[in-house]
């Protein structure tokens, strides 16, 4: 990735704005976010979806093929301001980002579910679960599938194949609440 990437991650971060990030061979729409955190191989965002904070995201940096702070990114910032949003964002939060299993770790110990991601793939994979392992080379995942059942086998994704990993989002919360009231019963 051109080092002007990283230069612009890194002054976002610092201004606390909000940015768009492309990922031209991945996906065809932007990401918009907070900068949270950077590594040589990871960045962390604050998601941000039709104003609404959305999760946190880890992305590879290697997948970055543009970063923005448009007029619009500024006024939308303006509005999650005046909104009181924006005071959630974890500007301080630390993150573990030397490697995949290095925050993927930290993330699962800090979040019971997660979805990870392998979006360059010819065939993509999307996996949704909590972290069963973590090995050199790959994580182990007790996965479910779309009606809330829990697979029997677990799915092993290997650090090299991970393009995002996402925490705390809208759709992984109604899971998660889901899960708490079937255990209850």
């Amino acid at each position: 990735m051109p080092m002007n990437h990283v230069e612009l991650l890194a002054r976002h971060q610092r201004q606390r704005d909000l940015v768009t990030v492309r990922r031209d061979d991945i996906d065809d729409n932007g990401i918009q976010g907070y900068v949270l955190a950077m590594s040589d191989q990871l960045v962390a965002l604050q998601h941000v979806y039709d104003f609404r904070l959305e999760g946190l995201m880890i992305l590879r940096l290697a997948d970055l093929t543009d970063v923005e702070c448009s007029a619009t990114s500024r006024f939308q910032n303006d509005l999650l301001v005046r909104e009181g949003l924006a005071q959630a964002v974890p500007f301080d939060k630390r993150f573990d980002l030397g490697s995949w299993p290095e925050a993927i770790g930290q993330l699962a110990r800090e979040f019971s579910l997660l979805i990870i991601e392998c979006e360059a793939l010819h065939e993509p994979a999307f996996a949704i679960g909590r972290v069963h392992g973590v090995s050199g080379e790959a994580v182990e995942l007790d996965y479910f599938n779309g009606v809330g059942q829990w697979e029997d086998e677990r799915v092993e994704i290997e650090f090299a194949d991970i393009s995002s990993c996402q925490v705390d989002t809208n759709y992984l919360n109604v899971y998660r609440r889901h899960f708490e009231r079937v255990a209850l019963s």
